[in-house]
């Protein structure tokens, strides 16, 4: 080998152990800014995969113009890689980078104190640059070779992840191995429709079956649902404990009051996807949420495109004042549109909240002033004759944790300055789940004793799971599906009209006990679900969910199987579990999927459609 061959070779050595060495000075930062620990073996071997990636496109960037793009290309990843691990514990996805402009997200999410370190990674990126420029000052010629180890390494690393997204990944890495299916996804969708629509599976029905009780009612109750921003029910001690997980965040006072209060707390509850607008349709309509890229089955009710027949509508019809009372903007996934096509007749968000001419600031306002208003008004819309269903969402648990300047445990009352920004940003998560338990400990408390909750059903649950019940957040899953369901039975004594609390449960469940509990279910529409006051020992249920934010999708048997699958639902893996104790105690099988390839895409083919699943009408 000749000595100049030799010398661009080890110049090529130099560029991927320097680029090894600035990742794991990345991973350290991303680390402090996240509070995420990643799984290390993997951890490693995943910044190795990236080195390599990341040497080969310093070779390429021989310019000072590819140079200065791959400076704020680095510098912006960086940043962005770190909030989205730091509020969803994943990495972001490629696709969802539309959503990410929009105003109302971009003035509440990333504008927040997390901006204040954007320059720590331009510093980050700048100081890679420029040591390279040190170490190697005669850039190796080798471009065929650089472009071909990033072409090589992104495919292996393609091939050989379940998710690109979870935190061990190398977020370089990670993120360039999503190109190729950023490409692919529409010529894959449209094989997967063409797939799915040509399939005659006899899977369909025990997908979407609709189980309701349909109890005499001679007294109907008022409705309460309260969404809590990212609550998981990994979160409550029994729970976590029963389960043997090891939750970030602990509400034991939380916990205390539901059960001094007659509430029955479901230790496997799950929520079928991630992000807000999913969780919402869910609940609301009990029809599956979206569990493709993108999500259009509550905008396309927005816009007058599909009508389902979602349950405030229905208990409208039946004579209820239906009042959605959220505390961010309502413009943001088109809520303002939506909650009146879903039969809300009272609508409020973050302008509700407007002091004197002034619009609130970020998402909307903090807890400690959210839950006073909507108390306020609660008990104003109690003194009226007709039955009410009112539904709440708070958002001072979503990222950037705003609390006002509250501190969980502090009893000023000045709460004007802004809080200050947080060494550890899951400090920031667990301050302001621990202030939202303190609020809504006094909500639920002073409605109590004006007598609000007399002869009210009280449904606690989570728009979405936050996850981080396992902090190395290896691959797992239904890590980000472990939702809450708490249930304050109308008359006290009557829990044993409920079901168990450890019968798997999912949000899809939530409107159709609504509808047995209030005597509204002979008139329900397509839904999906089986009601709590059910007893649901006939046929065996069996369930879709998925997390967009890791790109997973599953089936779920409730007999004791989960396959867990990719986004394309080609590569899957089978799981087992006790009925009783899903999260605790899945484990990994060595059987063949349950599903073909084409029954599963049927089946997410199905689900896609509003009008998916037989009437409830028809059961």
């Amino acid at each position: 080998m000749s000595l100049y061959r030799t010398a661009q070779y080890r110049r090529l050595a130099q560029t991927m152990a320097l680029a090894f060495a600035w990742l794991l000075l990345v991973r350290v930062a991303l680390i402090l800014h996240s509070g995420v620990l990643p799984e290390i073996g993997r951890m490693l071997l995943s910044d190795l995969a990236g080195a390599a990636i990341l040497a080969g496109l310093l070779t390429l960037a021989r310019t000072f113009l590819l140079r200065w793009v791959l400076l704020i290309g680095l510098s912006g990843l960086l940043m962005t890689a770190a909030m989205h691990l730091a509020a969803h514990g994943t990495y972001p996805r490629l696709s969802m980078v539309a959503k990410s402009a929009d105003p109302v997200f971009l003035a509440s999410s990333v504008i927040s104190p997390h901006l204040l370190l954007l320059p720590v990674y331009i510093g980050l990126a700048w100081l890679l640059l420029r040591a390279y420029r040190w170490l190697v000052p005669i850039p190796p010629h080798q471009n065929s070779s650089a472009a071909l180890l990033v072409i090589a390494t992104t495919l292996v690393y393609l091939a050989a992840s379940h998710s690109l997204t979870t935190s061990r990944n190398n977020v370089v890495a990670s993120m360039l191995a999503q190109v190729p299916g950023a490409i692919l996804a529409p010529a894959g969708s449209q094989i997967g429709k063409e797939v799915a629509k040509n399939a005659t599976p006899d899977e369909d029905d025990d997908y979407f079956q609709a189980d309701l009780a349909r109890p005499d009612v001679d007294d109907p109750p008022n409705v309460l649902l309260i969404m809590v921003e990212g609550l998981s029910a990994g979160y409550f001690p029994s729970i976590s404990e029963y389960h043997g997980l090891t939750p970030a965040i602990s509400l034991p006072e939380l916990e205390a009051t539901l059960s001094d209060k007659g509430f029955r707390l479901y230790r496997n509850m799950l929520s079928m996807e991630r992000q807000t607008d999913r969780g919402t349709f869910a609940i609301l309509c009990g029809q599956y949420p979206d569990f493709q890229r993108l999500s259009t089955k509550l905008e396309d009710v927005a816009n007058g495109e599909a009508f389902p027949v979602c349950m405030p509508e229905l208990l409208r019809a039946h004579g209820y004042i239906t009042a959605y009372w959220q505390a961010a903007p309502l413009e943001y996934m088109s809520k303002d549109r939506f909650m009146p096509r879903a039969g809300f007749t009272r609508v409020t968000g973050a302008d509700a909240f407007d002091k004197g001419g002034e619009e609130p600031e970020g998402w909307g306002p903090p807890d400690p002033v959210y839950f006073a208003d909507v108390a306020r008004r609660l008990q104003e819309l109690d003194q009226s004759e007709s039955r009410w269903l009112v539904t709440l969402l708070n958002v001072g648990t979503h990222h950037p944790f705003n609390t006002g300047g509250r501190i969980a445990g502090d009893t000023a009352e000045d709460s004007n300055e802004a809080p200050p920004l947080p060494t550890d940003p899951q400090e920031a998560r667990r301050n302001a789940m621990s202030v939202m338990e303190e609020e809504l400990i006094s909500f639920l408390g002073n409605m109590e004793h004006a007598g609000v909750l007399d002869n009210t059903l009280v449904i606690l649950t989570s728009d979405e799971s936050g996850g981080f019940v396992r902090q190395g957040q290896a691959f797992f899953p239904l890590n980000g599906n472990t939702g809450v369901l708490a249930v304050r039975p109308p008359r006290p004594g009557r829990l044993e009209d409920y079901a168990d609390r450890d019968r798997i449960v999912a949000q899809l469940d939530i409107p159709l006990t609504i509808l047995d509990a209030t005597g509204a279910a002979e008139s329900g529409g397509p839904m999906t679900g089986r009601s709590l006051l059910s007893h649901g020992d006939d046929v065996e249920r069996e369930l879709m969910l998925a997390d967009t934010y890791t790109g997973m999708k599953f089936f779920l048997r409730e007999s004791g199987s989960l396959l867990a699958c990719t986004e394309s639902l080609v590569r899957c893996q089978t799981w087992q579990f006790t009925p009783g104790r899903l999260f605790g105690s899945l484990s990994p099988s060595d059987q063949q999927p349950f599903l073909t390839l084409e029954q599963r895409l049927h089946l997410f083919g199905e689900s896609a459609k509003l009008s998916a699943g037989p009437s409830v009408d028809a059961q």
